[in-house]
């Protein structure tokens, strides 16, 4: 026979002598009271024969409403066992038949026998042993992934998480192996767990701290983002500036899945975050699918005031929210107070330039809103976005006059994105590749960009002048 016909044959064998045996226990009382009825004397035969038609009724609706046969014997069918005692007790009092004793001394052991069985597993003690074992045997395993990360997610890591819902401890006995491995894999095992006993979290929170292994320390982080104490979440809070993404991303998670009631333990080490210099190039700072509470909009919006990387995170933060805001459920509301915040002078710049980028993304930016930004008044780079969003739809000769008016500036990062739009929008060959790709701002294409710019600017002013010398006197006096 193949060996996989062999192994189901063999299951299905099992799986009928474990059905039986749940049978046979079911149907012994109802068998015993049944068999004492008739060995009964007649007075005692009435109130027996009762007896056994209850049992019959009960075990009835052990098979088919509890399912008896594929479950494990239940509380509520070993009720059955003592019930069938209590009616042998009542009804044969007295009685010398030693049918009836024996009966009546196995109505009271089994039922006894289970409920220390049951009361065995309620103690975790079985659990806590399997979860020992399992332990026992990633501390003992030789094979492992090539990659350390990959230890998170071997079957071995989820059997010990499943089997540590009573206590911590065979997986905190892991953290003082030597190998790296398995303290990840320990780790994995405690991921977002809720209960700790008391100092076993700080056991974490120190093996994080003193960790060299990146891996080991994102999978300390994770194991403890589910705890409640503000001084562990603090704690926490600080591997947001990790030098190790993996690790930025791990402690993300773990403080942001419920922001709206960590944010006053937070706020201060994300605000430092986002301005930290491990952290220039991990873009906003949020996690998908949650969106910051009132309060954290608040913060955000007003660290965007600031210079330099914090202020630019902090706006791209904001728009990423209402980004995720707006996926979620468009809200006419919504839009109505985004664009009144790009046409207010008192938002911070850079939070106008990802709203107003946000807008255009989701194609609800009114034309006379846009002639508004590209007003000499507005920064630069949203004057840029501005003018591309109007050429883009339409041939407006203000959004060209702006154009001008930003290619005339003495910054040549500007120059370069004007390059970009009067190659892209007006088709004039400005020296970029066609891959649209910007060079280098400190490298001579990119001086050479800007000279062109600059001529092209210069051009346009040459004829300005000469159609202003072209115009009558009378006409060019009444401009005057």
């Amino acid at each position: 026979m193949h060996p996989r016909f062999a192994a189901r044959a063999a299951r299905t064998r099992s799986l009928f002598l474990v059905r039986l045996m749940r049978l046979t226990m079911l149907l012994l009382p109802l068998v015993l009271t049944a068999v004492c009825s008739v060995r009964a004397p007649d007075e005692q035969k009435g109130l027996l024969w009762l007896g056994t038609l209850f049992q019959g009724l009960g075990c009835l609706l052990a098979v088919f409403s509890w399912r008896g046969l594929h479950q494990p014997v239940s509380t509520a069918v070993i009720i059955l066992y003592v019930i069938a005692l209590s009616w042998l007790l009542l009804a044969t009092g007295g009685t010398e038949d030693p049918f009836v004793h024996v009966s009546r001394a196995i109505l009271l052991v089994v039922p006894l026998g289970f409920f220390g069985i049951q009361c065995l597993f309620e103690s975790g003690a079985p659990a806590l042993r399997r979860a020992m074992l399992l332990a026992q045997h990633l501390a003992s395993r030789r094979d492992w992934p090539e990659q350390l990360d990959g230890c998170r997610h071997l079957p071995e890591v989820k059997a010990l998480r499943e089997a540590l819902h009573i206590d911590a401890q065979p997986a905190l006995n892991l953290l003082a192996n030597p190998r790296p491995q398995v303290r990840v894999a320990a780790l994995a095992a405690l991921e977002f767990r809720e209960h700790w006993r008391k100092g076993q979290a700080d056991v974490v929170l120190n093996v994080a701290q003193r960790a060299a292994e990146p891996e080991i320390r994102a999978a300390a982080v994770g194991a403890l983002a589910n705890i409640d104490d503000r001084n562990t979440i603090e704690a926490l809070a600080e591997f947001l500036c990790d030098p190790s993404p993996l690790v930025r991303r791990e402690a993300a998670e773990a403080m942001l899945w419920d922001v709206e009631a960590r944010w006053p333990w937070v706020r201060n080490a994300v605000r430092l975050a986002l301005g930290h210099a491990n952290c220039q190039h991990d873009g906003p700072f949020r996690q998908d699918g949650v969106l910051f509470p009132p309060d954290a909009v608040a913060d955000l919006t007003a660290w965007a005031c600031e210079k330099g990387l914090l202020g630019l995170r902090a706006a791209q933060t904001v728009a990423a929210h209402y980004a995720q805001s707006l996926a979620a459920k468009p809200d006419p509301a919504l839009f109505q107070q985004l664009r009144r915040q790009v046409a207010d002078p008192h938002t911070p710049p850079m939070l106008r330039l990802e709203l107003v980028r946000l807008l255009l993304q989701c194609g609800d930016v009114d034309p006379a809103l846009l002639r508004q930004l590209i007003a000499p008044s507005c920064p630069a780079l949203l004057r840029l976005t501005a003018v591309e969003a109007l050429l883009e739809s339409e041939d407006s000769g203000e959004a060209v006059a702006a154009l001008h008016d930003l290619a005339r500036l003495p910054n040549r990062e500007i120059a370069l994105m004007v390059a970009d739009v009067v190659q892209r929008r007006l088709g004039e060959d400005m020296g970029l590749p066609r891959d649209g790709s910007l060079p280098p701002v400190h490298t001579r294409p990119a001086a050479e960009v800007a000279r062109r710019v600059m001529c092209w600017a210069a051009q346009a002013d040459i004829s300005g002048e000469s159609q202003l010398l072209d115009e009558p006197a009378w006409v060019v006096a009444d401009e005057v």
